[in-house]
């Protein structure tokens, strides 16, 4: 699928991409990416969930912080965390300083699952873009998420 189409330049978008055939292209690399995340018994936010965990400092290693940053609710991380605690991927660590807080920590299972993660496959594709390609996505995804999330919390 090709958005930029130079036979048919639209004055009102540089090089014919309008924003919803980028926008339709963006959720087909959403759809395929996604899709790639059903592997190893996991489902794509199981891999996001053991990244998220596998990556985070001690004191962001809790149901409440990875919520936040899943932009979900905290019933729903939590049930989340309970299949991978079931599925001996994550570990509750109690913290000594507060008996209220439990952390979560991946498990030696969980790391060497994610040397297998396929969001790999996805960053080797990203990887092959030259790095001023790459700058530009990162910075132009950037802003998109920015504004997404500025629409969702107006809404």
């Amino acid at each position: 699928m090709d958005i930029v189409d130079s036979e048919h330049v639209d004055s009102d978008h540089m090089g014919g991409a309008s924003p919803q055939a980028i926008a339709d292209v963006m959720l087909q690399i959403t759809h395929i990416a996604d899709s790639l995340g059903y592997t190893h018994g996991l489902k794509p936010s199981q891999w996001t969930a053991l990244r998220f965990f596998a990556g985070a400092n001690n004191s962001q290693r809790t149901v409440s912080a990875f919520a936040d940053f899943h932009a979900t609710t905290r019933g729903a991380a939590s049930q989340m965390v309970e299949v991978l605690v079931g599925k001996e991927l994550l570990v509750r660590v109690p913290v000594p300083e507060d008996r209220r807080v439990t952390q979560l920590h991946p498990t030696p299972k969980a790391l060497e699952l994610l040397r297998h993660d396929p969001l790999n496959d996805f960053a080797g594709v990203i990887a092959d873009l030259p790095a001023d390609d790459q700058y530009r996505l990162a910075e132009t995804l950037t802003s998109l998420l920015r504004g997404l999330l500025e629409k969702r919390q107006s809404v």
